[in-house]
């Protein structure tokens, strides 16, 4: 039975909902109608929930597609990397010594003088002129100290010229009690508070807490742009709600104009959490905690850390070396308390007592600090590979086969970057690659994507950008096969490659041009034109059956 809820026009009881968000309530087309402009920035498919655990989250209002934008929002705040070089303030480009504007107000330089207009530089004009005296940027490629408060006063200036913004800042989570006292809290206390108080003359106008506070909420909720290099940060309102997950079920990718975009990675059950992956999902388990704890304040505890086997791909799996033995080791958990104020990123000091792994087959034990000492030699050896160099990485597969499992980190690592590899060294592409070559092209993107779907099955741009890359290798090897097999045999490659672009195509739909990901979506939509009237002039080449 549908439950009655107030209109929100007129607060009269009815069952009636918008179609699209299932969450807010009208009696009537005509007050749908009029709440329209006011509902159309609020309508998603999600509702805002709040719990102790997860604090503010987002969950499912509605069946949710794969491949469904669930929305698309307008940052609160931009501004360049804390660590950059000179940059335009405006648009965020990388500036050359000799081709600057600068600001006649302030002195900032940017790359054009309409750059120098557009509003977002109005924080650090605004209290560079009030300081007195204009800024001088004379050093330029290189890191330049002036930029790192730049995004965190942008944020300050609004308390004063922007409540509601202020308001919308000041309700997103800082961390600001677990930052105190670290190395990045010192650091950011130093270059960012100090230079504040001291460089714009602002310490009776901004205390610490204040400016501190501000820090947290860029390191934890801003989000790297790589629309440009190099890429600039951008805080979000609504997107910050949504909550981690190492197999988050969403992703996130940008417009040109810097709009973030959150779309279904897989099909979404009502009721379900919206998340997205805030680290890397082909890292191991324990760096991407010690990469939650360290960078984000909290231990993720999800389905596929909880798993020392990563939902049974065996993704952090060290061959066990016992004589005759085919079995594997891991550790009975990687879920122990992560030291948050640890300065060192070695292994040693993670606060990881995982003590032992422990054999699948054998039963055969080795402690913690051996395997931690393998990892990090073939770590420095995979460091150290010729970069470009497929013979380079054929050798590390094969080396380290010895070592680790098949699907272990380092090892997906490595074939990621052989399948992509494979036909970019010869000026005919994969018309160039040896029969083998093409064949183990192939046989990696098929097990990559495979794997993938299991571990990372939201991670669209890099599914789909292998996907393309199968497609060719998938007609390459149908081109080839014909030369002795007959069309026949080209059509039935043809057609797989095209249903493999298809996917391609689907999974790279709203990436933006200026992204490798998105020129690729637009070449595969190109490609299937081209595929399309291939296999209608192969058909219509065949003999027609009797």
């Amino acid at each position: 039975m549908a439950v009655e809820e107030p209109c929100v026009v007129c607060s009269i009881p009815t069952e009636h909902k918008c179609s699209s968000c299932q969450v807010v309530h009208y009696c009537s087309r005509d007050h749908q109608k009029q709440h329209w402009k006011q509902h159309k920035h609020e309508c998603i498919p999600a509702r805002i929930r709040e719990d102790s655990k997860y604090g503010r989250y987002l969950e499912a209002s509605r069946s949710i597609k794969a491949g469904d934008i669930i929305m698309k929002e307008a940052p609160l705040i931009t501004g360049p990397s804390q660590v950059t070089p000179p940059v335009c303030l405006g648009c965020y480009k990388l500036l050359e010594k000799d081709e600057i504007f600068t600001c006649q107000k302030c002195g900032w330089p940017f790359c054009s003088e309409n750059c120098t207009q557009n509003i977002v530089h109005t924080p650090e004009c605004h209290y560079t002129q009030q300081r007195g005296e204009k800024v001088i940027i004379s050093t330029y490629g290189i890191s330049h100290p002036n930029y790192q408060c730049i995004t965190v006063l942008r944020c300050l200036y609004q308390r004063d010229h922007n409540p509601k913004l202020w308001a919308k800042l000041q309700a997103l989570e800082s961390h600001a009690e677990d930052r105190r006292g670290t190395e990045k809290w010192i650091n950011d206390r130093k270059m960012i508070a100090e230079f504040i108080w001291n460089f714009f003359k602002l310490d009776g106008t901004f205390n610490e807490d204040e400016i501190m506070k501000c820090c947290g909420i860029v390191q934890i909720n801003g989000h790297e742009v790589p629309l440009l290099e190099p890429e600039y940060v951008a805080v979000f309102d609504r997107i910050s709600m949504v909550e981690h997950n190492c197999r988050a079920n969403c992703n996130k990718s940008f417009t040109s104009d810097g709009n973030i975009i959150l779309s279904a990675g897989v099909d979404i059950s009502p009721g379900s959490h919206i998340s997205v992956c805030y680290t890397d999902p082909l890292w191991g388990t324990e760096a991407r905690r010690h990469h939650l704890s360290d960078s984000k304040f909290f231990e993720c505890c999800c389905e596929r850390c909880s798993d020392v086997t990563e939902l049974g791909t065996m993704f952090s799996a060290v061959k066990c070396k016992k004589k005759d033995c085919k079995g594997y080791l891991l550790p009975d958990t990687f879920i122990l308390p992560i030291l948050h104020k640890t300065k060192s990123p070695d292994p040693k000091n993670r606060g990881l007592d995982n003590k032992f792994w422990k054999c699948s087959h054998c039963k055969d034990e080795v402690s913690d600090a051996i395997i931690q000492q393998l990892l990090q030699d073939i770590g420095r050896e995979l460091s150290v590979m010729p970069k470009g160099d497929p013979d380079a990485c054929e050798r590390f597969i094969s080396h380290c086969s010895s070592y680790l499992h098949p699907t272990h980190y380092y090892m997906t690592d490595v074939s990621l970057a052989l399948a992509q590899m494979v036909g970019q060294q010869d000026r005919r592409g994969l018309a160039g690659v040896t029969d083998d070559r093409l064949l183990l092209k192939t046989q990696l993107c098929r097990k990559i994507t495979d794997l993938l779907e299991i571990l990372a099955p939201a991670e669209t741009r890099l599914r789909g950008s292998l996907l393309f890359e199968l497609h060719a290798a998938v007609a390459e090897t149908g081109r080839r096969k014909s030369l002795t097999d007959g069309p026949m045999v080209m059509l039935g490659y043809i057609t797989e490659s095209r249903k493999i672009l298809l996917e391609s195509a689907g999974l790279l739909a709203h990436e933006p041009p200026e992204l490798p990901e998105g020129r690729l979506g637009r070449q595969a939509k190109i490609n299937l034109i081209q595929m399309d009237e291939l296999i209608k002039n192969l058909s219509a080449s065949l003999p027609s059956p009797l």
